[in-house]
């Protein structure tokens, strides 16, 4: 009962808490140190969530209650909005996140923010700053009484501050307890066993707290300075695999256009790998404007490409590397080294593609990609004369993968045609301008090769989504209206048996989150670390107004 009840709702308060200063009185007290919430909380977690204002972030987490997504979702718990679901959890909580009054009321100073540590297993503890700790006290009471039935209180004076603990009766274990920090304004929150070691936590040397940890500092130093909140992922403690690295410190930013993380974590392998994240403008122009003008997905990278030869395998993957290695290419030198900055890839919907026939199996080797998506990627090549003879190998190169490649000629231009069991594959072409065309199915080649014969256009991506990116080694747009356009444009036939149904239970998933613009993605290196960012982006009209929350 303790996990499930507790943890969700301590889980809440943590998505919304943060860093900075924290308080038990905020009349009397000062804070004890400029490190924040950061100094109760352990290095040696597992996980720890930072956040600068309570308040802030709850007021703008509760703008998104208004977004068709959120109402959908919350239907499908039998809600009819998704500000009547929030609600009801706001008072199983207790206390009302969205409301930096009803904060207040309930104890906690809301701009001194909050953090919290995940400690492995079940374990958690939080930290939040005070303005009033009667109040505090009394507000998690009522939580400990009502949802935990942990009726009997205790209160005790101990080292480095008051411990204050609810359990249930005859039973020797808290199901809840705080810890008021002697002479700052910090209050600590921990449940079951943990309520025990919230004494020591605060008491614990600096050098051991979140708040010396020289790695998510630098991190934090190349991160945007603009977040709501951030995350500490220690390399080796669970959610980061040993021998990995460090750590990875992520940071989020919500606004009325977009919710946005980003990542960073040193880079724990030579510089030299991490050079093909440096951005390199193209010599060639931009190929993404000879992309065909419906892909709902565009990806470009602009680094170096010959220092990828370390990294492509695990790109690739096993099976890939594998038959790559049997074949006797030279991935770097035939064909790494031989691509310019810039290359670009389009994804479009398949306009034959059946809807009725259920999931896909996401193995290429068991279901065709090219019969759901149309491929188109673009590449200009240092030398052409290479490029071309690397083609020529393409059918002996092919055995290796089960696959059958055809040399054939497509209005004067020698193409390369691909097949395997489960139908076509991606057709390469190297055009006369020298630049590699890779493309499927065949009417996409012919159409693309038609295409580059002429000026190119605006290309797919829309003009309020040109930015994401645009300083990065490689970035990608998944433009989810462009998407959704396409889905509702399949004839009849896409839909199968029954296909009227299915078409209607889609076109409603679709309404519900036409106020999702899109999902972007940039990756690329600042001194000695690898940075992502990943960003949801709102339509115009989403999310632009805050509701008033609850009480």
């Amino acid at each position: 009962m303790l996990r499930r009840v507790w943890l969700p709702s301590l889980l809440l308060v943590l998505a919304v808490a943060g860093c900075s200063r924290c308080g038990k009185d905020a009349d009397t007290a000062a804070p004890a140190s400029t490190a924040g919430v950061a100094r109760y909380l352990p290095r040696d977690a597992q996980a720890a969530v930072v956040i600068n204002d309570l308040g802030a972030l709850g007021e703008k987490l509760a703008r998104f209650q208004k977004l068709k997504a959120a109402s959908f979702a919350a239907q499908l718990q039998n809600f009819s909005t998704a500000e009547g679901y929030v609600s009801a959890v706001m008072r199983q909580i207790g206390v009302d996140l969205r409301s930096r009054q009803a904060l207040e009321t309930a104890g906690i100073a809301p701009e001194l923010g909050a953090g919290a540590a995940f400690l492995g297993g079940s374990r958690a503890i939080s930290v939040v700053g005070v303005k009033d700790a009667g109040k505090l006290e009394e507000t998690f009471g009522n939580f400990a009484r009502s949802r935990l039935g942990a009726s009997d209180k205790k209160q005790a004076s101990v080292e480095g501050g008051d411990l204050v603990t609810f359990s249930r009766p005859g039973s020797a274990t808290p199901a809840l307890g705080l810890f008021f920090v002697k002479g700052t304004r910090f209050a600590l929150l921990g449940a079951g066993p943990t309520a025990a070691t919230l004494g020591t936590l605060a008491t614990q040397p600096e050098v051991r707290s979140l708040a010396k940890e020289p790695v998510m500092a630098a991190s934090l130093q190349r991160l945007p300075a603009q977040r709501d909140f951030h995350v500490w992922l220690p390399g080796g403690a669970g959610l980061v695999p040993p021998g990995t690295v460090q750590g990875v410190t992520l940071t989020g930013r919500i606004d009325d256009r977009a919710v946005t993380l980003s990542a960073d974590a040193p880079w724990p392998d030579t510089q030299a790998s991490l050079a093909a994240l440096d951005a390199v403008a193209p010599a060639g122009g931009d190929l993404e404007a000879s992309l065909p003008a419906d892909s709902f997905l565009v990806a470009r990278f602009r680094g170096d490409a010959s220092h990828l030869d370390g990294v492509w395998p695990y790109l690739a993957g096993g099976y890939l590397t594998r038959a790559v290695q049997n074949s006797g290419l030279n991935v770097k030198t035939e064909v790494l080294d031989n691509l310019k900055p810039g290359a670009v890839l389009g994804l479009s919907l398949s306009p034959t593609v059946n809807l009725g026939a259920g999931m896909p199996v996401m193995d290429f080797r068991r279901t065709n990609p090219f019969r759901f998506v149309h491929l188109v990627a673009l590449a200009d090549a240092e030398d052409a004369t290479k490029l071309r003879s690397t083609l020529e190998q393409l059918p002996r190169i092919a055995e290796n993968f089960g696959a059958k490649v055809e040399a054939a000629e497509l209005g004067g231009q020698r193409v390369y045609l691909t097949s395997y069991r489960a139908g076509e594959g991606a057709h390469f072409a190297l055009a006369p301008s020298g630049r590699l065309v890779v493309a499927s199915p065949r009417a996409r080649l012919e159409s693309t090769l038609a295409s580059l014969a002429k000026p190119s256009g605006e290309g797919p991506v829309a003009e309020e989504l040109k930015d994401a990116g645009k300083d990065a080694a490689f970035s990608a747009v998944l433009d989810l209206r462009r998407l959704s356009d396409a889905v509702r444009s399949l004839p009849s036939e896409a839909w199968g048996i029954g296909g009227f149904a299915i078409k209607a239970t889609t076109v409603r998933w679709l309404e519900a989150v036409d106020d999702l613009r899109a999902v972007t993605l940039a990756v690329s290196r600042k001194d000695k670390a690898l940075q992502a960012e990943l960003s949801l982006r709102l339509a115009p009209t989403a999310a632009t107004s805050s509701p008033s929350a609850a009480p």
